[in-house]
């Protein structure tokens, strides 16, 4: 994660560093007179034609339902198509002669466009379609992850009064004021095009030359765009190094680009949804952070 502070002299970016458990949900649980937005890459909502056969109208209702036990099963993947049901959506267990088409039919979906939220589908020209949700298999899933973070930091930190969860409670805005905590999903693939304009082919960030390159390239922007932004001492070292030579250097890239994209939110620059979604889409799918409308 990245952590950009502005302490009212502009935004005071620090260098990517790991999750830390207990300081950060401290945080979470008392962010004392401060207004903190959490950006998540995970997915915060899930599929409406899903929700509709389950009878949810709210993404809350899904939280809920894994800690009441009223899918026991919700959060084990289903190990064979006779095992996916709408209380077991997650499939398969483990790769291996599996299908989407096969977890369409055991969710009694119309198609495979009902496993992807609004959000998630593609834009023309722009962006292909997110993975669904509930496939489990292929690099760009996210099913496990949200799992995770369903469970172990946004249930945990909506059982306190002053966390709100964007965008089902309001635009970003009116949410983030002294005192609450916004949860909300980011996406940092969006971010590379939305707002920072990178190039979307003929460079990848599991290269560290090109993570170099694209960060310089992000922290240029901004010095035109967003000069409320301050990098760190520290930050820059990090950049100049390519985010290191380790397998994990494309995560300390990705955060550091989720974290200027909430930035320019937060400035105005980029505004943090379209107008004009179904508010009732919006409570069981909710939004990526910054993204257009498709």
């Amino acid at each position: 994660m990245v952590v950009a502070r502005d302490d009212g002299g502009g935004w005071h970016v620090q260098p990517p560093h790991p999750w830390d458990e207990a300081g950060h949900m401290a945080l979470l649980r008392d962010p004392a007179d401060a207004c903190v937005v959490a950006g998540l890459d995970v997915p915060l909502g899930v599929p409406r034609a899903w929700a509709h056969a389950a009878g949810v109208t709210a993404f809350r209702q899904v939280l809920a339902g894994m800690r009441d036990g009223r899918w026991p099963r919700f959060a084990d993947p289903a190990p064979t198509t006779a095992d996916i049901a709408t209380g077991r959506p997650f499939y398969p267990r483990a790769p291996g002669g599996t299908s989407r088409a096969d977890l369409v039919t055991g969710l009694g979906l119309a198609g495979p466009a009902d496993l992807l939220r609004a959000c998630d589908q593609a834009i023309s020209g722009r962006a292909p379609a997110a993975a669904p949700l509930f496939w489990l298999v292929g690099a760009q899933q996210v099913g496990r992850a949200a799992l995770s973070a369903w469970g172990e930091v946004v249930a945990p930190a909506l059982a306190h009064d002053h966390v709100r969860m964007w965008p089902m409670d309001g635009r970003l805005p009116a949410l983030a004021c002294p005192g609450h905590v916004v949860l909300a999903e980011c996406y940092p693939r969006a971010a590379y095009e939305w707002p920072l304009g990178l190039p979307r082919t003929g460079w990848s960030k599991r290269r560290q030359d090109d993570r170099r390159a694209r960060a310089h390239q992000a922290l240029e922007w901004c010095a035109r765009h967003l000069p409320s932004v301050h990098p760190s001492p520290a930050l820059r070292d990090v950049v100049d190094d390519g985010f290191g030579d380790g397998p994990d250097g494309e995560d300390g890239f990705d955060a550091l680009m989720g974290a200027l994209q909430m930035v320019a939110v937060m400035e105005g620059l980029l505004p943090d949804m379209p107008d004009g979604i179904d508010p009732a889409r919006l409570a069981v799918e909710g939004w990526i952070l910054g993204r257009p409308a498709g």
